[in-house]
């Protein structure tokens, strides 16, 4: 019975993406895209591949002199483009960031914006702690890390995306949330992380399913491990004394991601996993969960 799942579930997927690709990718030349977390990684990927197609941005970042590199990029393949600099966490960002996009209209409202983590749990809640001040410390210290990436991974997105319902319904628009596999299954190291992006996915899940009444599509793109330095930033790389853990082999760039994307909101498909065979995680999960748990503890050094 698990074999006869699994091969349906390799059925079902494969075919999916075979009927995919053969859809032509419809055209977003002239449209309005807001892209949140533009200024490096996959949100400047982002921003330049809907440059390329011809539609014109409005990109928000908090690092405001690497933000206007990738604007000025994107203007020199004749689009518009307009900025906004601020943390995607503030409200004052977000009112700015929706007024600027009023002005104009919304099609696509992506957002990008994300933070790692990458330190085991041991590393928060040392195994050895005994006295009560130290446990006071590691307690409070994992709290406000977890609360830190969930204020920027899905507090924020589920605000946005509130705020600029009233936009996208005028247009029939899209809300397009980058997120990860680890919002799909969780891995070692990445407790924090996950949690943060599992609360992207049922948010936005239930959001798809309020605002179709709106026309309003969503889709949560779900990429592995992608070829940026956002490890290097993560809000928990000064605990502990080890570098983030996980394999480099086999990491997608950030413009294939982008391009993959880009196609995924254009045809307002629910979500994405990108190598598709990621798909098969949750599916392997819910049948054999101990096989992907070791494959989890392999990759990133627990086995």
């Amino acid at each position: 019975m698990v074999f006869q799942s699994l091969l349906v579930a390799v059925a079902v997927g494969t075919a999916g993406v075979l009927l995919a690709c053969l859809r032509p990718t419809p055209s977003v030349r002239g449209r309005s895209v807001v892209i949140v977390g533009a200024s490096s990684g996959i949100g400047r990927s982002l921003a330049l591949e809907y440059a390329q197609r011809g539609a014109d941005l409005v990109l928000c970042a908090r690092r405001e002199e690497q933000l206007e590199k990738v604007a000025e990029a994107c203007r020199k393949l004749s689009v518009s483009v307009s900025t906004v600099v601020g943390d995607i966490t503030q409200r004052e960002t977000q009112l700015a960031l929706r007024r600027e996009a009023a002005s104009r209209g919304v099609d696509y409202l992506v957002l990008n914006a994300g933070a790692i983590s990458v330190r085991p749990i041991a590393d928060l809640w040392p195994a050895d702690a005994t006295d009560e001040d130290e446990l006071r410390k590691g307690a409070d210290r994992a709290s406000d890390l977890l609360q830190h990436i969930l204020d920027i991974n899905a507090v924020a997105p589920a605000v946005v995306a509130g705020l600029f319902i009233p936009l996208l319904a005028q247009s029939r628009g899209s809300v397009v949330v980058v997120s990860s596999v680890a919002g799909l299954v969780a891995a070692p190291t990445r407790s924090l992380y996950s949690a943060s992006k599992h609360a992207v996915t049922g948010y936005f899940n239930a959001f798809r399913m309020e605002v179709a009444a709106l026309g309003i599509a969503v889709t949560v793109a779900y990429p592995g491990t992608v070829n940026t330095e956002l490890r290097h930033s993560a809000v928990d790389i000064h605990v502990g004394g080890h570098g983030p853990a996980g394999s480099d082999a086999g990491k997608l760039s950030p413009a294939s991601c982008a391009k993959q994307i880009v196609r995924a909101a254009a045809l307002r498909q629910n979500s994405l996993v990108t190598p598709w065979q990621y798909a098969l995680g949750p599916v392997l999960y819910a049948v054999v969960p101990s096989v992907v748990d070791y494959l989890a503890k392999k990759k990133y050094g627990y086995i």
